[in-house]
């Protein structure tokens, strides 16, 4: 598969979208299921492979381009989970099964669509990140 965007070397670690486990509103066992995947078919390292947790004080983000936005407008989430493929020799990419971007989408793109820029936002909006291995997530 080639996508804008996506480096014609890509592979993917996870099965395409159609054939992944999904359930709407459970971003984080979408997740987990994603990291076992990788774990048990050996996909790619998993040093290289993260569970970003993104939410804040007020479990108030803003994300854009999801399933369940209405037209342009953002879902707000209270937290939102997302794998992130953190490749330091090629391109990054993350799966979130939840977005209408690509299913995975390279990371500049996803963080371009999905979260916009944080100067835009009122404080109150605005995200925080933290990553967690996959080898403590699962």
């Amino acid at each position: 598969m080639y996508e804008e965007g996506i480096s014609p070397e890509f592979t993917a670690i996870t099965p395409p979208r159609a054939d992944c486990v999904y359930t709407s509103c459970y971003c984080e066992e979408n997740v987990w299921k994603l990291c076992e995947h990788i774990q048990s078919q050996g996909t790619c390292s998993l040093d290289e492979v993260y569970a970003v947790f993104i939410s804040n004080e007020n479990k108030s983000i803003p994300i854009w381009r999801q399933k369940s936005s209405r037209g342009s407008e953002p879902v707000i989430w209270d937290y939102h989970v997302v794998l992130l493929h953190f490749n330091p020799q090629a391109q990054s990419f993350v799966y979130d099964l939840d977005t209408t971007l690509p299913f995975p989408c390279p990371a500049d793109v996803y963080s371009r669509e999905a979260f916009r820029s944080d100067g835009v936002l009122k404080p109150e909006f605005r995200r925080q990140v933290r990553d967690v291995g996959v080898f403590v997530f699962v």
